[in-house]
């Protein structure tokens, strides 16, 4: 049983696979396996992972497309490590990531990130958590800071203890576009979080984010997710969070002409 299990879930990723494939490869922390989860690609995205021949990678092609959430869950279901790494198609991480997490893994915490760098194909990088830009990165009881100040954790900068993502329960079934930000809140509520205060993942800005093409549907999530926690944060920063993302929905469909008075309505 290794120590890491990384996961990588995968859609039409050719483009930008080998660079996260390499960057697994490069860690200096040698202890992992790498669950590589095609949600059914249609590109060369299986035969680029056929290239490498290193034994630690284990490939499986989901029997249909699915949600990230689904695809999340069926990912974590193949993981036997005593961690869970994520690292999304289009990210790079650093060599020393998975070193500089494990040194501060110790029973009393459930997740462990670090800082991330966001970089565009123009070349323009900026800090991935702009909140905590010129701070430390939050450490220990994070749970009310994940509503106040947003979702400010990249996935692919994160390791879970499995045995926390279990104790939680996993990610539900009602959850389809926001399965990180469900792990983060669930699993802070319960244990220590720790933070690597360097960078250790690069987190690839396109056209194609999630958080750009499912935009209304995300905000929707996140506003599920408030309300499975309402009753264990104050009032004050629930009505918060939900003036936040009910204006984030109301801009989406201001964009639209078939949905623009009802957009001007809600906001």
């Amino acid at each position: 049983m290794p120590s890491v299990s990384v996961i990588m879930n995968v859609r039409n990723g050719a483009s930008t696979l080998r660079e996260a494939l390499d960057s697994v490869l490069m860690q200096t922390f040698h202890d992992w396996e790498l669950i590589v989860w095609d949600d059914r690609s249609s590109d060369e995205s299986a035969q680029i992972v056929a290239e490498y021949r290193d034994p630690r990678i284990r490939y499986f092609l989901s029997p249909e497309a699915t949600s990230l959430g689904k695809a999340r869950r069926d990912a974590i279901r193949q993981a036997t490590g005593a961690w869970l790494a994520f690292l999304d198609q289009d990210d790079i991480w650093l060599p020393r990531k998975l070193e500089m997490q494990m040194a501060l893994a110790d029973v009393t915490t459930g997740l462990i990130y670090g800082r991330t760098v966001r970089f565009y194909p123009s070349g323009l990088e900026r800090d991935y958590d702009q909140t905590h830009e010129f701070t430390l990165l939050p450490e220990g009881d994070i749970f009310n800071q994940l509503f106040t100040d947003s979702c400010f954790i990249a996935m692919s900068s994160a390791v879970f203890r499995r045995a926390a993502v279990e104790a939680i329960g996993g990610i539900p079934e009602a959850i389809q576009i926001v399965p990180d930000y469900w792990l983060y809140v669930a699993v802070a509520r319960r244990y220590r979080v720790g933070a690597v205060q360097e960078v250790v993942c690069r987190y690839r800005m396109h056209g194609a984010n999630t958080s750009r093409l499912a935009a209304l549907k995300m905000n929707q999530e996140v506003l599920w997710l408030i309300d499975q926690w309402a009753d264990q944060l104050d009032p004050w920063t629930v009505a918060l969070c939900r003036k936040r993302h009910f204006t984030a929905i109301a801009l989406e469909e201001m964009r639209k002409p078939e949905t623009a008075a009802r957009g001007l309505a809600r906001l």
